[in-house]
């Protein structure tokens, strides 16, 4: 299996070892009142850059706004008063992206991991994250986006404009990508983007009670 196909299998598959991805169920979030999270300071793994935390808290935001304020994020001043945590991993932790369930105080939580190094994903897309910066960041903020989709309680699909999208289904790679990162001119239009589809949006909502 190569690099690249590991990479997407342990991400969208949730095949590592440990804890398998969230389950779907009671277990959504308690959005009774906003929802902290907290994001890990990353400078020591390989491959963070200053800008990941952003990328990160627009993640956060898009999940707020797409739910249309069902469910509020607020970022928490430490990681104990949080109830979803976003990790930043090494690319060799066998990790990758990957979404576990915690209870904090009796609710609901998650613990995201994120690896920030994706130049190791393969000849096709490293080659253009290496020339690309704007691909990088699109990478890494999709992989905030589909894994924090299961911390709020949506599973994998089969269609491929989800962002919760499974590859196990096939579909070009690539393709996933580039076809976010043609929205883009500068970092600021990730936060303009979401990356959800109809499908999601539909599925969120219902989930957090409301129509799409």
């Amino acid at each position: 299996m190569s690099r690249v196909w590991m990479f997407l299998a342990v991400w969208f598959l949730g095949l590592s070892g440990g804890p398998p991805q969230l389950p779907v169920g009671p277990d959504i979030l308690d959005t009774s009142e906003p929802v902290a999270y907290f994001i890990s300071n990353g400078e020591a793994v390989a491959g963070h850059d200053a800008i990941d935390g952003d990328l990160a808290r627009m993640a956060f935001e898009a999940w707020s706004r797409e739910s249309r304020g069902r469910i509020r994020f607020v970022e928490a001043d430490s990681a104990a008063e949080a109830l979803v945590r976003l990790v930043w991993v090494a690319s060799d932790s066998g990790l990758f992206g990957q979404a576990r369930r915690t209870f904090v105080g009796g609710k609901p939580g998650a613990i995201v991991y994120v690896t920030p190094e994706v130049r190791s994903l393969g000849e096709d897309l490293g080659e253009r994250v290496a020339g690309d910066a704007l691909l990088r960041h699109a990478i890494v903020y999709l992989t905030c986006v589909h894994e924090l989709g299961h911390a709020v309680g949506l599973p994998h699909t089969r269609e491929f404009e989800d962002i919760m999208y499974s590859f196990g289904f096939g579909g070009d790679i690539v393709e996933y990508f580039m076809r976010y990162r043609r929205n883009l001119r500068e970092p600021a239009d990730i936060g303009e983007h979401s990356g959800l589809s109809d499908g999601d949006r539909a599925a969120l909502l219902g989930l957090y009670g409301g129509a799409p």
